[in-house]
């Protein structure tokens, strides 16, 4: 198996904080000198050294091929010292099974936080997907999210790309969890869901993640339902400044394809709604999206969120990473919506006559389906149906071939059969008739009998200017026929033939009856193109 690593440092499990170690010293020093002071040492020395023994955290991004996910793994890495390497370790090794990556989130200190690893299958072919449970740590599936990667110039195929993606996150979680372990990241996320707190409009910086947090309410309708395993799911959808420019390709220009455009936000959110996932527009027109994203994905791997168990005081959580930035719907190029924040109700509210609950069981239609592999049956509608109807096919390029169809190319024999029946059916096949056709237009000796029509030729000449009658060319004619039958010569063409006959029509004879006729217009005041030239030669 071929991995790209650009950098020495290994992707090994996730170091063991030391915080026990830390917190049991403590408890022991600050023992003697009260019970206030020795708790008080402790949680600030329990905090800070948790954010200084963080773990190595794993980074999974799933997408198809020419999606955007080069530029989004280089805008996510922001260090400037790393940026190089990065960029061309990925472009010189373009063929690999799986890709793997290192970021950088030091930020300057690099013994505090060590890098994250990201770890990227090519496709979602099978046998690339097989690679990323093997090239994981053992024992990482606690410190791992997944990041999905949606084209906004390919909207077509974001439901069956989802459904590939998250059916495949599914089977992956199950197969890699050990005993107990779903159970307990899935109250994680619960418990982050809970404990989601928006920041206040005037927040900028330095609060903890889940401060305020007060009673825990009950999830929401449509609130992680689906997302079994657990695992902390991003969905991202690139290239969101061109959305509009799609509308252009088929056809749909202004308000038209904005409802369309707000229809798949909607359905993108009531996805996420259902396991607990958050959303993501980037566009290369807004840089502030890749670091949102940057700053949303270290906050998720990073920051704890309390147990249930346990209330919102006594839990210490790190600050390192926090997010202190509100949610985003109304910007059509820069949606930011933290798992969390969302719900049935807010997503009404963008566009009217929207039903989530349709959407949501239609998804779930579609997903059963897909996993099992089945036909489509009467069980209810599904979400492609409902995709295929609203959202056209504008996917750019030439879609692949279909190789499971070969194509049989056709014998040479019966080849050369059709084109045989085809040419014999051809009344212009035979190459002669041309020559027939030609022979029949031609005046002179090679007309033969058919050449000399002379009532054609007298039509001809009587409509010439008005010159002569016909009965005048009649007899003209007549009379230098008989002129030149008198002719006799070795030489001449009007000599009796070897059976004692002469021709009835010489070609001397048209010869001095055309030349008459030009010696007579030459008379009437029309120029001669040619002189006349002697019939007889010494």
């Amino acid at each position: 198996m071929n991995i790209n690593t650009s950098t020495s440092t290994s992707a090994g499990p996730s170091r063991p904080s030391p915080t026990n170690r830390t917190t049991n010293t403590n408890q022991e020093d600050g023992s003697g000198s009260g019970s206030g002071s020795g708790s008080l040492w402790t949680e600030i020395l329990g905090s800070t050294d948790r954010q200084k023994g963080l773990g190595r955290k794993n980074l999974i991004v799933l997408s198809e091929r020419h999606h955007g996910r080069t530029h989004l793994l280089s805008q996510l890495n922001v260090s400037s010292k790393k940026k190089k390497s990065f960029k061309s370790s990925r472009n010189g090794k373009k063929g690999l099974a799986l890709g793997y990556e290192v970021i950088d989130i030091s930020d300057g200190d690099e013994d505090s936080v060590p890098l994250l690893s990201v770890f990227y299958p090519p496709s979602s072919h099978p046998s690339l997907l097989k690679l990323v449970s093997r090239a994981l740590p053992p024992k990482s599936l606690s410190d791992t999210a997944a990041v999905i990667i949606l084209d906004w110039t390919k909207p077509s195929s974001m439901i069956q790309e989802l459904l590939t993606w998250l059916s495949w996150i599914d089977r992956w979680a199950n197969n890699s969890a050990e005993r107990g372990e779903l159970e307990e990241l899935k109250e994680k996320l619960q418990s982050h869901i809970q404990h989601y707190t928006e920041p206040s409009p005037t927040t900028t910086s330095g609060t903890t993640a889940y401060a305020g947090a007060g009673a825990l309410l009950p999830l929401g309708q449509g609130t992680l339902t689906l997302n079994s395993s657990g695992i902390p799911i991003t969905i991202v959808c690139t290239r969101a400044d061109l959305m509009d420019s799609v509308g252009e390709e088929v056809g749909m220009k202004g308000g038209g394809w904005e409802e369309r455009t707000d229809w798949i936000q909607q359905v993108l959110r009531t996805i996420c709604l259902a396991y607990g996932a958050s959303l993501f527009y980037t566009a290369p027109t807004q840089p502030t999206t890749y670091s949102l994203l940057r700053s949303y994905l270290l906050h998720r791997l990073y920051t704890v969120p309390p147990s249930t168990t346990e209330s919102s005081t006594q839990h210490v959580t790190s600050t390192r990473f926090p997010f202190p930035h509100r949610a985003n719907v109304l910007d059509r190029d820069a949606v930011l919506v933290p798992s969390g924040w969302d719900s049935w109700g807010k997503i009404k509210v963008l566009r009217e006559g929207f039903d989530p609950n349709r959407i949501g069981k239609a998804f779930e239609i579609s997903l059963k389906t897909f996993q099992n592999n089945a036909e489509e049956d009467d069980a209810g509608e599904t979400l492609e149906g409902m995709w295929d109807e609203m959202i056209p096919d504008v996917e750019r390029g030439i879609k692949p071939s279909n190789t499971s169809q070969p194509t049989i190319p056709e014998t040479e024999q019966s080849f050369l059969s059709r084109q045989l029946d085809v040419l014999l059916k051809d009344p212009n096949r035979d190459p002669r008739q041309s020559f027939r056709h030609a022979a029949a237009t031609v005046v002179g000796p090679m007309s033969g009998s058919e050449g000399l029509n002379l009532p054609g030729v007298e039509k001809a000449l009587g409509e010439m200017e008005g010159l002569e009658k016909g009965e005048e060319l009649k007899e003209k004619f007549a009379r230098l026929s008989r002129k030149d039958s008198t002719r006799t010569g070795p030489l001449s063409p009007t000599g009796p033939a070897p059976g004692g006959t002469t021709n009835a029509m010489p070609n001397e004879a048209l010869h001095n009856f055309f030349q008459g006729l030009l010696a007579n217009r030459s008379k009437t005041g029309t120029p001669s193109a040619t002189p006349a030239k002697s019939s007889e030669t010494k």
